[in-house]
């Protein structure tokens, strides 16, 4: 586990970290909710005092913007640490089953929740903060242990900072257990055994963590990212509202910007107005967010220079400083080197369409398409809404971009090639507990239900079918079954006496 005076613990030290971690579980399988709430409090109050601290490291790593950290990360973390706070008693309150068929009628039921275990959260370097917290206090919230890994690869600095934010809140080693490094650091932990997996990253790698989770027949949340559609069509009122998210380098950004021909002319001139109000200055000295290492920026590069579409905003780029400009492609087809893949990029192609219908359906049985991250639509008629809903996408935003992926209230996840499981606020607690029944039968119920028990007899078959034929009723007590046994034995005593 990683220490002040130790970022990067040797690899032969994770099994015995993830052993003491789990240790640590089973010794208080079950944690008074006060408990829970001192370590979120914890939490939250170390991220309170480093706030500048992380946002700062951020900027140091990959040039992000403070304002950005603080709006997109910072508070939505926050804003989830008080919700569960709140609302974790009713959160984590047993269900009852009030109605149940009459062969249930005398039995208790409830479903209660129960922590899975350790659950190991995988985060990436895009959004580090709020997917790296969001996950680990959902999954605290509900009364797991975790073992975070974070990408030191790829924001060494950053990562340092939040394992010493983490490391002063009192739950290390106990409950929580922080890993930094690469590659070699997160292959020896898919090694481990846990009882769910929470990763974010590329849907290759994505398949290399259900291999290794298929070994211990470990549940996973994935959060895998695609290609994001918006679609803007003649319908749309505000049209410039939906160009102000397409150039972040985020798994849920507008990957691709679809706009229907008779409105395409006006579209580019309202793009070329926002990208002017957005980026009135554009150089690698400017707060915008640079490219993650040189790989990353070599794979953009290397697209921009075999697009078939024209760069009409943007498209300088700096090597040294791993800086692109804000690029809007003109021209590009659903065919284009630019729809490969998710760019992950300051890059928004432009798609021109005719006909709604014949380009939705093209996405959705277009593998690599067909299962985005998030869908945008900006469009003010119901009827091409509907349309454009049948694409099946991890979230759906209308008139908005983005904001669906820090929304604690609402579920945060993938479907298909973009992933699967969700998380956030009371979502969190679903995912990462465990549903359990809990049936009890008193013992005076014992006669009532003696038909199930051997010798069989067409009797007891016909009587069941008849009790199973019952609308669902209410949960029966001795008092409520009382009476009528009073009035059923008096009525044999009298028969018996004729």
């Amino acid at each position: 586990m990683a220490t002040l005076d130790n970022i990067n613990p040797p690899l032969k030290e994770i099994p015995s970290i993830i052993d003491d971690l789990r240790d640590s579980f089973l010794k208080v399988p079950i944690r008074r909710q006060s408990d829970l709430r001192k370590d979120l409090h914890s939490i939250r109050k170390a991220l309170v005092d480093d706030r500048e601290a992380l946002a700062k490291a951020l900027y140091q790593d990959f040039h992000r913007s403070v304002q950005e950290t603080f709006v997109l990360e910072y508070e939505c973390v926050i804003g989830e640490i008080d919700y569960l706070s709140r609302h974790l008693g009713s959160l984590l309150k047993e269900d009852k089953v009030d109605e149940k068929g009459a062969l249930f009628s005398t039995v208790k039921a409830n479903v209660e929740k129960t922590p899975l275990g350790i659950i190991l959260i995988v985060t990436p370097f895009n959004y580090p903060l709020i997917l790296s917290m969001s996950p680990v206090i959902g999954a605290l919230a509900a009364g797991n242990s975790v073992a975070l890994k974070l990408p030191y690869d790829k924001c060494p600095r950053f990562c340092v900072q939040l394992t010493k934010t983490l490391l002063r809140t009192g739950l290390c080693p106990r409950r929580l257990a922080v890993f930094n490094g690469g590659i070699p650091e997160s292959s020896a932990l898919m090694d481990q055994h846990f009882d769910k997996i929470v990763f974010t990253g590329s849907g290759r790698t994505g398949r290399i963590v259900l291999e290794k989770a298929a070994k211990h027949l470990t549940p996973v949340v994935l959060e895998l990212g695609g290609k994001s559609p918006t679609f803007l069509t003649s319908k749309c009122n505000n049209m410039e509202k939906s160009h102000q998210g397409g150039f972040c380098g985020t798994c849920v950004a507008p990957d691709y910007l679809l706009v229907e021909d008779k409105v395409y002319n006006e579209a580019i001139v309202a793009i070329k107005k926002i990208y002017k109000e957005l980026f009135p200055v554009v150089s690698p000295d400017t707060d915008f967010t640079h490219v993650i290492d040189d790989r990353s920026f070599e794979r953009l590069t290397g697209y921009l220079a075999h697009t078939s579409g024209g760069i009409i905003l943007g498209g300088k780029a700096d090597p040294s400083t791993r800086f692109i400009e804000p690029t809007v492609v003109d021209g590009v087809d659903l065919t284009d080197a630019l729809m490969k893949e998710e760019l992950f990029g300051p890059i928004l192609p432009i798609v021109r369409y005719s006909n709604l219908f014949k380009v939705v359906n093209t996405i959705r049985t277009t593998p690599g398409l067909q299962t985005p991250l998030a869908l945008y639509i900006f469009s003010d008629s119901n009827a091409e809404r509907e349309i454009i809903r049948t694409i099946n996408s991890g979230g759906l935003c209308i008139n908005e971009t983005l904001m669906h992926a820090g929304c604690y209230a609402t579920p945060f996840g993938g479907v298909g090639s973009s992933g699967c499981g969700n998380y956030h606020g009371k979502y969190s607690i679903k995912t990462f507990t465990h549903e359990r029944v809990v049936m009890e039968q008193p013992y005076w119920a014992e006669s009532l239900i003696k038909l199930r028990y051997p010798p069989y007899a067409f009797s007891k078959i016909n009587l069941s079918l008849r009790l199973a034929r019952i609308p669902p009723m209410p949960n029966l007590t001795f008092w409520d079954v009382f009476p009528y046994i009073i009035i059923l034995t008096i009525g044999v005593m009298i028969g018996r006496s004729l």
